[in-house]
């Protein structure tokens, strides 16, 4: 006899012979190789906005601070990759959880906010820093994951990496906030420093949450011998 994880026990008979397959499917993503390669690009993408803060100001596509860069694609990419790998998660996951059906609708509203730069657009729009406009989505985001930590806390990696992906993801949001203290000649000081490292930790942090999914998704199709 063997048992899947506790923390993601399914039920074959109510569950679509698709969902079992393409959770399958994606169990099957091994965890380094997309850290190392979301780690290289991440690092290339870093070198190339110094070089464009520094050296080639004229070169958008490098541009960290823009809405259109290569890199802001790359970072939507992974927050909507994150996204579909916690559906799943919560489409074949049982017992269900509200939390694990809210979760991926926040991941995927801040890939629509991250591709197409939602968040700038209200505080123009509003006259209202954004971060207080955020306040609401924050506070949710916060309650979900601390549910998804507390459902998950057999499962070590997953916690760790829910932690990690949280913290990067929080030091990327204080770091914005200190962008602009100090008025113009302590701004044009830390401005570029700053938002290189902001933007680097919330594709880090986007990283680390969808490993985190491909990990729940593995540990729930590996057979486990039952206690005793």
């Amino acid at each position: 006899m063997v048992l899947t994880d506790p923390a993601h026990q399914m039920e074959p008979e109510t569950e679509l012979p698709g969902l079992r397959r393409l959770r399958e499917l994606v169990s099957r993503s091994r965890p380094v190789p997309i850290a190392v390669v979301s780690g290289l690009a991440i690092v290339v993408f870093v070198a190339l906005g110094i070089a464009q803060r520094t050296v080639y100001p004229g070169w958008q596509g490098a541009n960290l601070d823009s809405e259109a860069s290569v890199a802001t694609w790359f970072s939507a990419a992974l927050l909507w990759s994150a996204a579909s790998c916690w559906l799943l998660v919560a489409a074949t996951a049982r017992p269900r959880l509200p939390a694990l059906w809210i979760w991926p609708g926040l991941l995927a509203w801040l890939a629509l906010d991250e591709g197409n730069a939602l968040h700038e657009r209200l505080e123009r729009w509003s006259g209202i820093d954004w971060q207080l406009l955020y306040l609401p989505v924050l506070g949710i985001a916060a309650a979900t994951w601390w549910r998804l930590v507390r459902r998950y806390r057999t499962q070590r990696s997953t916690v760790g990496l829910l932690v990690a992906g949280a913290a990067a993801w929080a030091t990327a949001l204080l770091l914005e906030l200190i962008q602009n203290w100090g008025g113009s000649p302590v701004t044009a000081a830390i401005y570029d420093p700053a938002m290189i490292t902001e933007e680097a930790l919330e594709m880090i942090g986007s990283t680390m949450v969808l490993i985190a999914a491909i990990w729940v998704l593995s540990r729930s199709t590996r057979p486990q011998l039952p206690p005793g």
